[in-house]
């Protein structure tokens, strides 16, 4: 059964003892997930997803816990719900090994530009590194995010991902990812790739992509997530994301950040 939300209330079960929206019920991406190779885990991924959708729909934790809130139950599922089927959407997409970057594709288009090739090869190969070290554990947006200076006439610009007119189609989607990226392990994997290159791939809390506040790296330095933890790691980055993903669009933002003179 597919939709744009799922609208009737489908009976939940249960995965490792937590509410879970059937798999039938999920979008189409997540069904082929779910009969795909392509991951270390898609089962487990999708059983995060199924999970992430039943809570964030039904508010399992905030109705069972506060009794007192039970007149809001209805008013919760239509706007979170929305918004929780939107994330699991969006990520499911993200997760098909279609939508990845084509890094050579990528690299041949840089050759055919004047200004700042170095660097912008240099942002490639750092991409393109953690490509090598994560594959396809991580959703595809997460590469697009760090690649999309790239798309700037100059690669240091510094703009907000709110108010910024060229960049409101994927603010969500890559601050997602820039928040959700600081899953401790893994933002030391990602500083730890791009020191190799010279750079830092940073982020400002006022959602900016940009690495304008860069400076050359003193040295490189070498980590790599520990083989026992990189499952988990990988999978709080992925309900770290699905939650970000949401909240998105309920967070408050301000011009205020960014004013030079008040």
């Amino acid at each position: 059964m597919q939709s744009a939300m799922v609208t009737s209330s489908p009976r939940l079960t249960a995965i490792n003892g937590e509410p879970a929206v059937p798999l039938e019920y999920m979008p189409e991406a997540w069904q082929r997930i779910a009969r795909g190779s392509w991951m270390s885990e898609p089962h487990v991924y999708t059983a995060m997803a199924q999970v992430f959708l039943a809570k964030n729909q039904y508010g399992h934790t905030l109705f069972l816990e506060r009794p007192d809130a039970e007149h809001l139950k209805h008013a919760y599922g239509e706007g979170n719900g929305l918004l929780a089927w939107e994330a699991v959407v969006h990520f499911g997409e993200a997760f098909l090994p279609e939508n990845y970057p084509d890094f050579q594709q990528i690299r041949n288009d840089l050759s055919a530009l004047e200004s700042q090739q170095h660097e912008r090869l240099a942002l490639v190969n750092i991409v393109s590194d953690l490509f090598d070290e994560l594959g396809y554990d991580v959703p595809a947006t997460f590469y697009w995010t760090f690649l999309h200076p790239l798309q700037r006439l100059d690669l240091f610009e510094v703009r907000s991902f709110r108010f910024s007119e060229q960049d409101l189609a994927v603010a969500r989607k890559f601050d997602a990812i820039l928040h959700g990226g600081y899953v401790s392990m893994l933002r030391r994997l990602i500083d730890s790739v791009s020191s190799q290159h010279g750079y830092f791939l940073e982020h400002g809390c006022g959602c900016e992509n940009h690495l304008a506040k860069l400076k050359p790296c003193d040295s490189p330095f070498e980590y790599s997530i520990p083989l026992e933890a990189r499952r988990k790691t990988l999978r709080a980055f992925l309900w770290s994301v699905m939650e970000e993903y949401l909240l998105f669009e309920l967070r408050s933002a301000t011009r205020l950040v960014y004013a030079d003179d008040l």
